[in-house]
């Protein structure tokens, strides 16, 4: 009788302390159970998650403290990527996601167990993420698993998007969406707090229950760990859309008209002894960037005369070789989409170490190509891009005139790229480019296939 007593007291403060635990883990903090159990990341079914509808006003100022946060249903099982893949997060992380008629809207807190620990680097817009705490959200909003857009914040508010193609093959860091974004650093962790316009991403209005891919990531620098609501293995990154989750209950929402019209007028006045004759008097000139929605899944830009000046600057680096260094395109003329005109990866890999090419150097058409001679811009005259899906095919159409040149004449860029999904993760199709001189008498001509 002795015996069976001593043993139910130790099996009641078994159960308190289990229980102790169980409630400090949920309530923030590093996870407490040391018994953690391994997955396989390729193997686990992709998670479910769920947005809900509020018509209540959200001030997006970081702090999650309205009434409203409470009825989202909660996402807190993330799983590390890195260092130990397969096991929980040692740090939690709670996400609810809510949304209206014009926002889509998610919030999260970061628990940490060492707040004064939190790494920040930069405040500038599109950081370096590796360097940084940082929580992100990647969107496919077609659900074709293999395209999205991507948001990186920082504990500091500092935000970094994307848009990634073909399921992570290449992505486009120089596109910049609109989102309304707050974070609060505390002693518990840190929040993030965003609005995402519907404006911002592409979807299908017609269905009225939509179903998106999501996925959901941390990094938590200190301790060099990567963790993801839908499993990762090391070898993939957030925008792997075809091993994402599922994001369901948005309904009744439309995207907006999709149009965009962005004029300039330039003007100026050269006087003084300095300048020669031919440099003084006036000058002026004007332009536009129109972008139409023309469905939810084709969009066309179009540009007279644009002379860039509002495009950010590239970023420094240094050459030491003799060949030509890769600059991204940052013209917004030529952003949204870009992937569909990639025949080969642009972001480039480590590659062979013996010859140091990579396939960034097997690249069939970069759009920097259009509209610079060497470091000089080039005036473009006009020019139309078409881009999107058109029923099961995936459809670019690029035409851009370009005026003469320091003694070269002018030139007309013309591109074509149809592709089509088959199998699970393969395409087939084709890409052509032509450059082509169209002055009276200029004869030459580039052509591809």
């Amino acid at each position: 009788m002795i015996r069976i007593g001593h043993s139910l007291c130790a099996l009641c403060a078994l159960t308190l302390l289990l229980h102790a635990g169980t409630v400090a883990a949920q309530s923030g903090g590093a996870r407490t159970n040391t018994a953690q159990q391994r997955i396989d990341p390729e193997a686990v079914p992709r998670p479910e998650g769920f947005a809900t509808r509020t018509n209540v006003p959200i001030n997006i100022d970081g702090r999650l403290d309205e009434d409203v946060w409470s009825e989202g249903i909660p996402i807190t099982e993330f799983v590390q990527s890195k260092p130990n893949t397969g096991y929980p997060a040692t740090e939690n992380t709670l996400v609810r996601i809510l949304y209206d008629e014009r926002n889509l809207y998610i919030g999260a807190i970061c628990y940490e167990s060492e707040p004064d620990r939190v790494t920040i680097t930069s405040l500038e817009r599109d950081y370096q993420t590796l360097n940084s705490d940082v929580f992100g959200v990647s969107l496919d909003t077609f659900l074709d698993r293999r395209n999205g857009f991507i948001f990186w914040i920082n504990p500091r508010g500092a935000i970094r998007d994307a848009q990634a193609f073909d399921d992570s093959r290449t992505r486009n860091d120089a596109w910049d969406g609109i989102v309304d974004v707050r974070t609060v650093v505390a002693d518990s962790g840190w929040t993030v707090e965003m609005a995402i316009p519907w404006t911002t991403l592409r979807f299908d209005p017609t269905q009225s229950d939509r179903t998106w891919g999501i996925n959901l990531n941390r990094r938590i620098r200190r301790k060099n760990e990567d963790v993801y609501w839908s499993p990762l293995d090391q070898r993939e990154y957030i925008h792997k859309m075809s091993r994402a989750g599922t994001l369901r209950g948005i309904s009744d929402v439309q995207p907006g008209r999709n149009f965009l019209l962005k004029p300039y007028v330039r003007a100026m006045r050269a006087e003084g002894d300095a300048l020669i004759d031919e440099d003084r008097g006036y000058d002026y000139d004007g332009g536009l960037d129109l972008k139409y929605g023309i469905t939810p899944r084709l969009t066309l830009d179009v540009t007279y005369r644009t002379d860039f000046s509002q495009v950010e600057v590239d970023r420094e680096q240094v050459n030491l070789t003799r060949f030509p260094l890769f600059f991204p395109e940052r013209r917004d003329f030529f952003l949204e989409n870009s992937g569909t005109f990639t025949f080969g990866d642009v972001r480039g890999m480590s590659g062979d170490p013996r010859t140091g090419a990579s396939l960034r150097d097997f690249t069939f058409f970069h759009s920097r190509r259009i509209g610079l001679q060497g470091s000089s811009p080039v005036p473009m005259e006009v020019g139309g891009r078409l881009t999107g899906h058109l029923g099961r095919f995936e459809l670019g159409l690029l035409n851009v005139q370009t005026k003469s040149f320091a003694g070269d004449p002018p030139e007309n860029f013309s591109v074509v790229r149809v592709r089509r999904k088959i199998l699970r993760n393969s395409d087939i199709g084709f890409l052509f480019g032509n450059r082509q001189a169209t002055g009276s008498g200029a004869e030459y001509y580039n052509r591809s296939f």
